[in-house]
């Protein structure tokens, strides 16, 4: 039982981390961090918009994967059970 618990869980947050990863690179908070100001460098970076479409491109993976663990929940735990 737990173990369906768990995989319930990596799922939740599968998707956790992909909405986080989708909406934050374009938030106001993404250009205060603290860490670009220590390192003009980064600032370059994480400013520019192909990095920022980048970090959303691997939100949304992490919902694709949270949805095809959703589709294989059930073939998953009927091969542990069987």
């Amino acid at each position: 039982m737990l173990s369906k618990a768990l995989y319930a869980l990596y799922v939740v947050y599968c998707f956790e981390v992909g909405l986080f990863l989708i909406v934050f690179p374009w938030m106001e908070f993404w250009n205060q961090n603290l860490l670009l100001g220590y390192f003009p460098v980064l600032q370059i970076l994480f400013l520019n918009n192909f990095f920022r479409g980048a970090v959303t491109g691997l939100g949304f993976a992490n919902l694709v994967v949270g949805a095809w663990e959703i589709g294989s929940y059930r073939r998953y735990f009927q091969k542990r059970e069987a």
